[in-house]
């Protein structure tokens, strides 16, 4: 628990630390902690899939592991039929590197338009893939090629959403402490609540220790903070929300529904990780798992908070 207390006290200082970069320094460095995000988020996606599954107790079970961590080498399950070729790893690999970086110089040589050398550099990854299916025939299949996009989707191009929010020329912070405030927020008393109150659990067969209970309070609360955020956010900078009718209630559905996807996020990444046969995406912070066990949930916060401000607030 100590261990997870102090990894969980870092990751927020250095959340903290980049706030404070972006607004004291320049907006763009926001972009390294994104980065990081994506580069790391891809190594653990490559591993994952690659990962061997181990028996334990007779059954097909997950030990407390991560992708290289093997606590019964006698008892090995084959890794999976998806496992990554070389050339497939060192595609995506290549398309994580590049992705952040497209979007910058493209939108350093054509302002507004920065968008476009992220899109690219996925229809480039996509190519290349297929382009594998015949050039190393022998490594790949549909399979793995699936798994190949998927790996570069998630969570690269997912994270495009951070990094176009960003960019916002209007309210880019409110947008980031949206997104970095309710999913934290939603998911920690998630956890506190259902720990506490218990009862009905939520999805099971998916996620055997998450409750209902723990889902509503995870909702409130990040509802709460969500409203708590316009108001530190109005007070220290009047903004005009102008086309939104009350912004008080654009602020609660925006607080409920990040708060469902960012529950909605954890879920899939325990979908992910039972098909895989892994218990965690990675060890980086201890207590928690990789940094996708940290930010599954923000991964889809993300992708609707910017929707939102697409459509109904950045004009």
């Amino acid at each position: 628990m100590l261990k997870r207390v102090l990894s969980g006290i870092v990751y927020v200082a250095v959340i903290v630390g980049f706030f404070f970069l972006r607004g004291l320094v320049d907006s763009r460095l926001f972009g390294i902690l994104i980065y990081a995000f994506s580069l790391i988020g891809t190594y653990e996606m490559v591993h994952a899939f690659s990962a061997k599954r181990v028996l334990e107790n007779g059954k097909d079970e997950v030990p407390d592991q991560s992708f290289d961590l093997l606590p019964n080498k006698d008892a090995q399950l084959p890794a999976t039929d998806m496992a990554l070729s070389l050339s497939q790893k060192i595609a995506v690999y290549v398309y994580a590197l590049l992705f952040t970086p497209a979007y910058y110089i493209v939108e350093w040589l054509w302002a507004g338009h920065g968008y476009r050398g992220m899109l690219i550099a996925t229809f480039v990854l996509g190519l290349v893939l297929l382009c594998l299916l015949v050039v190393d025939h022998k490594n790949t299949d549909l399979k793995n090629t699936g798994a190949a996009m998927f790996c570069g989707f998630y969570p690269t191009a997912i994270l495009s959403t951070m990094i176009l929010a960003n960019a916002f020329k209007e309210a880019s912070a409110l947008a980031l402490l949206l997104i970095f405030v309710i999913s934290p927020v939603a998911d920690t008393f998630a956890f506190l609540i259902g720990s506490m109150i218990g009862g009905k659990k939520l999805c099971p067969s998916i996620s055997p220790k998450k409750t209902i209970a723990g889902a509503v309070g995870g909702v409130v609360f990040g509802t709460g903070a969500s409203v708590l955020m316009y108001c530190l956010y109005t007070l220290a900078v009047p903004y005009e929300y102008a086309g939104i009718g009350n912004p008080w209630v654009m602020f609660v559905v925006v607080g409920l529904i990040t708060s469902l996807m960012t529950e909605f996020g954890d879920l899939v990444e325990s979908v992910i990780k039972r098909h895989l046969g892994i218990k965690d995406m990675g060890k980086i912070m201890p207590g928690h798992g990789g940094i996708l066990d940290r930010i599954d949930g923000t991964l889809f916060a993300s992708t609707f908070v910017y929707i939102v401000f697409v459509l109904f607030i950045v004009r």
